[in-house]
């Protein structure tokens, strides 16, 4: 066997050991990121990721060295995903403060219902007073600052009409819905993550939205 050839089948093996290691990992995560939205951060052991994942206890330590590490690798694919719908919402022409918003809202729904665990995950992490929210903390600021930046300065510093407020009111309208969805079926007596309905959900935010800029544009002016 020539040295090209040998050179050649060692390639196509280091890529395929890649290529399974990339897919391993990806199993591993998504694994780990379902039991940790059932049942929180400290209601999952690294040997239930292993079972879940079908792989060894052993496996898992290869690829990441802890469960926080693991978990912290979840965390950083979701914030990652969030951080590129925003972006793109930023650059995609829009230039009012109505089209800003509405963009940015409208990323911000599409990112939640890409990733539906989110909105649980976090919450559950948040209400537990876990050692992770340090971590939730520093992701969040990038998307308060997205905020502010859309805005331009327009709301006030402090007060019950500053930006603080504002944003807790309009993402908390985003997120609590799918948060409370799994108890929705019931009381509507409709699937409330089926397609009609996230498009109604979706309608109903922009229309609260164009009111609550309404009154802020017109606090803003006057």
């Amino acid at each position: 066997m020539s040295s090209n050839t040998k050179n050649k089948v060692a390639n196509t093996r280091a890529h395929e050991r890649y290529d399974k290691g990339v897919e391993t990992q990806e199993r591993l995560m998504e694994s780990a990121e379902e039991l940790f939205v059932k049942r929180g951060f400290d209601g999952v052991s690294v040997n239930d990721v292993a079972q879940h994942a079908g792989v060894t206890k052993a496996l898992v330590f290869y690829y990441f060295k802890s469960k926080q590490e693991l978990f912290d690798a979840v965390l950083d694919r979701y914030y990652r995903n969030q951080a590129q719908a925003l972006m793109d919402a930023m650059g995609n022409g829009a230039r009012t403060t109505h089209e800003r918003i509405h963009a940015g809202i409208d990323a911000y729904l599409d990112f939640i219902e890409d990733n539906p665990g989110y909105s649980r995950l976090i919450q559950r992490e948040i209400c537990s007073s876990s050692r992770n929210l340090d971590k939730i903390m520093q992701y969040m600021a990038p998307l308060y600052q997205w905020g502010l930046t859309v805005f331009g300065g327009m709301l006030r510093k402090d007060g019950p009409l500053s930006a603080r407020h504002f944003f807790m009111t309009i993402f908390g309208m985003a997120i609590n819905y799918y948060t409370y969805a799994p108890v929705l079926g019931p009381l509507w007596g409709v699937d409330p993550m089926g397609k009609k309905a996230l498009a109604e959900r979706r309608e109903h935010l922009h229309e609260m939205l164009n009111t609550i800029l309404d009154a802020y544009l017109q606090e803003y002016e006057a």
